[in-house]
């Protein structure tokens, strides 16, 4: 699993895209799917950036089957996905994980299901591995990690 923390500023979204590419061969997901995994990426780096409590974990595996990247925050509280109104100005960045995405969901730490916070994700039947606390204790330690699966083809 390869692992970036992101200080919270204005560039955190374009370097966590920048690094998404970098961290992925081309046999895990085909250079034609890869805008996808920036814009979920960036999408979902911005939400932790604007509604969670930092530092920002970003974290990457891949296998034949595709990419799993994790955001992870300090926030408990994760992402609704949400009827959208045809004039809403905003909202729709979990919505375009929901559409563009193999499958995602929402982790949250020990601590905040202890706090009464639910556990698991959108889709419990998917196996993947929840972070390491250990690891990423001061980014998790009260929070979450969201999620996305992006199947190569």
């Amino acid at each position: 699993m390869e692992r970036l923390t992101l200080d919270e500023q204005l560039s955190a979204a374009a370097m966590a895209r920048h690094w998404v590419c970098e961290q992925c061969p081309s046999e895990h997901l085909p250079e034609a799917r890869r805008w996808i995994a920036e814009l979920l990426t960036s999408e979902l780096v911005s939400n932790a950036l604007e509604h969670g409590r930092g530092p920002v974990v970003l974290t990457l595996t891949h296998d034949a089957e595709g990419i799993v990247v994790g955001i992870s925050d300090g926030e408990a509280k994760g992402p609704a996905l949400r009827t959208q109104l045809p004039g809403a100005t905003e909202g729709r960045g979990i919505a375009l994980v929901d559409a563009l995405s193999t499958t995602w969901g929402v982790y949250r730490s020990r601590q905040a299901e202890a706090a009464g916070g639910p556990s698991g994700g959108v889709d419990a039947a998917v196996s993947w591995p929840q972070p390491d606390e250990d690891d990423t204790r001061q980014a998790t330690a009260a929070g979450k990690t969201v999620w996305f699966h992006l199947a190569t083809g």
